[in-house]
Formats: C-alpha cells, sequence, structure tokens
C-alpha cells in the first residue's frame, strides 16, 4: 500500500473507523452520525440552575393567587389596592416574576405575565397590563 493514501483515508468523526464510498462522507453508518450530534448538541446546550423548575413554580403560584385574589378582567386604568403586610402573608413572593417596568410616574411593576403588581411599603398595587403576556 502507497503510505500517501494511507495518510489520506478518512476516518468516522464519531468512532473512528476507515471510511469507505463517497469523499464528502463523514460518518461509518446512522448510528454514528446520530451519536455524535446528540454528543454536539449536549455540549452546546446551556446548563440550567439548579433552582429553575422551583422559581417557575413560584411564579406560577404567584400568579394563580392574584387570579383569584383578583376578579379579572380588570377594568382599565384601574387597579386593586392590598396593605403589603396582607398581600405577603397570602403568599406571594415578589421576587420571582416574569418581566417588570417603570411606568411614566416613575413605579415599578413586577409582572407574573398579564397581572402585574406595585409593592410599596404601606400598600400593594394589583393591575392588569396585557401587553406584558404578549409574545
Amino acid at each position: 500500500m502507497n503510505p500517501d493514501i494511507a495518510q489520506t483515508r478518512k476516518t468516522c468523526d464519531y468512532c473512528g473507523r476507515v471510511l469507505h464510498g463517497r469523499s464528502d462522507q463523514r460518518f461509518c453508518n446512522d448510528s454514528c452520525r446520530n451519536n455524535f450530534n446528540r454528543r454536539k448538541r449536549a455540549a452546546e446546550k446551556i446548563e440550567e440552575h439548579e433552582n429553575t423548575p422551583e422559581i417557575f413554580r413560584i411564579i406560577k403560584k404567584n400568579y394563580e393567587l392574584l387570579k383569584k385574589v383578583y376578579r379579572r378582567p380588570m377594568e382599565a386604568d384601574v387597579s386593586g389596592t392590598m396593605k403589603t403586610e396582607e398581600f405577603l402573608l397570602m403568599g406571594v413572593n415578589p421576587r420571582f416574576c416574569t418581566s417588570s417596568f417603570t411606568d411614566s410616574q416613575g413605579m415599578t411593576w413586577f409582572c407574573m405575565f398579564e397581572i402585574c403588581i406595585c409593592v410599596g411599603e404601606t400598600f400593594t398595587f394589583v393591575k392588569d397590563f396585557p401587553d406584558q403576556a404578549k409574545i
């Protein structure tokens, strides 16, 4: 066998076997191709934080609590009000939300989908902002 030919032989990108056939072939069979691509996608995938499922559960719980307390849909430009102490005792965790924004009056609203809250020292305001849930 010619040494130049042996050096130019292509091998499978997954298992390293010598390839026979097309010049642009990268894998020896479908199994190697699938395993290679699975391993590549797994390496590229960003590992999620260990608390991610719990955070999603808290956001969903916040949303469900707000839906129960405030009858929907709320009228435009009308907000519900509750004492902040009672609001927090209800079980809502305002640290976790789907989005937030600051309105024209400088109030910061934290949203659980379309239901948004503005937590103050004394009172908490709840209001519908349908645009917050749009994709």
